[in-house]
């Protein structure tokens, strides 16, 4: 029991992340992220959102262009500095639901919070500086080496929007069928050669999936996410509900309510456990 709290304890933080829609896996022009330019800076250069490379497919530019376009746009998304987002998530496998809620805040604080059922809260969290994950099965914990890189990544808030930063290699591999949609599949790796494939809808431009191997505390592990319909929150576009299969579990996340620019002054306090590791 307790390997299965370690393995999917950090993907039901990807999901949260996920159900943000603020997924690492789209940029327009792959900005730098807070606030909106100034009117008076360079213009940044447009992106061709029908650019098409020698393969004779979408250029990752192009597809992550559309998708930024297809959330409600750049300045949609710089409109909010932080986010609240309150749901459910279950594992059918064990019988297990409860209630998560996500904080996330610019430029790279945050934390997800899950009630495990008889159990009490799962703490998971990134504070600009240091990651952890405080469990009620498995102890507190700090992130460290690819886990941590890559929690670095999800709590960009503005990860749309700095794409090309985050990941140095991208390439459009195929258009391929995903979760019975025409999909762009685009091959990204990062800083520390992590390799995912990131799937958008040729349709309507969103994300609709990611696979690959994902770090963890026992280390990497095969990852398929399926992203469903997107609702309007605010002006942005933001998934519903959300399925990762790992490890021959299956487990969903379905998005109650979007709160933007409201989270509590406190949300990203490291718990004393943490603390106490860190000391």
């Amino acid at each position: 029991m307790k390997k299965e709290f370690r393995n999917w304890l950090v993907v039901l933080f990807v999901l949260g992340f996920v159900a943000t829609g603020c997924a690492s896996s789209g940029a327009g022009a792959g900005g730098e992220g807070g606030p909106a330019p100034d009117a008076t800076a360079a213009a940044e250069p447009i992106v061709d959102r029908d650019a098409v490379g020698e393969n004779g497919l979408l250029t990752p530019s192009a597809i992550l262009a559309r998708y930024v376009d297809a959330v409600g746009g750049e300045d949609a998304l710089r409109s909010h500095t932080s986010v609240t987002v309150k749901g459910v998530f279950g594992i059918s496998a064990m019988g297990m639901e409860g209630d998560s809620v996500v904080y996330l805040q610019a430029p790279d604080h945050m934390v997800q919070l899950i009630e495990l059922p008889g159990m009490g809260t799962m703490n998971v969290g990134y504070n600009g500086e240091i990651g952890w994950s405080d469990n009620p099965m498995t102890g507190p914990s700090l992130m460290e080496g690819d886990l941590l890189v890559v929690t670095r990544e999800q709590a960009n808030f503005y990860a749309p929007l700095e794409y090309d930063s985050m990941y140095p290699t991208q390439e459009t591999v195929e258009l391929t069928e995903f979760n019975d949609q025409s999909a762009y599949k685009v091959r990204v790796v990062n800083a520390s050669d992590n390799e995912m494939f990131h799937f958008f809808s040729e349709d309507s431009g969103l994300l609709i999936g990611i696979e690959g191997e994902q770090p963890g505390p026992m280390g990497n592990s095969e990852v398929s996410i399926r992203i469903g319909e997107y609702a309007d929150f605010d002006g942005v576009l933001q998934p519903k509900s959300t399925i990762i299969e790992t490890q021959g579990m299956e487990i969903s996340q379905t998005v109650k309510e979007v709160i933007w620019d409201s989270v509590p002054e406190d949300a990203f306090a490291v718990p004393a456990s943490i603390q106490a590791l860190v000391e």
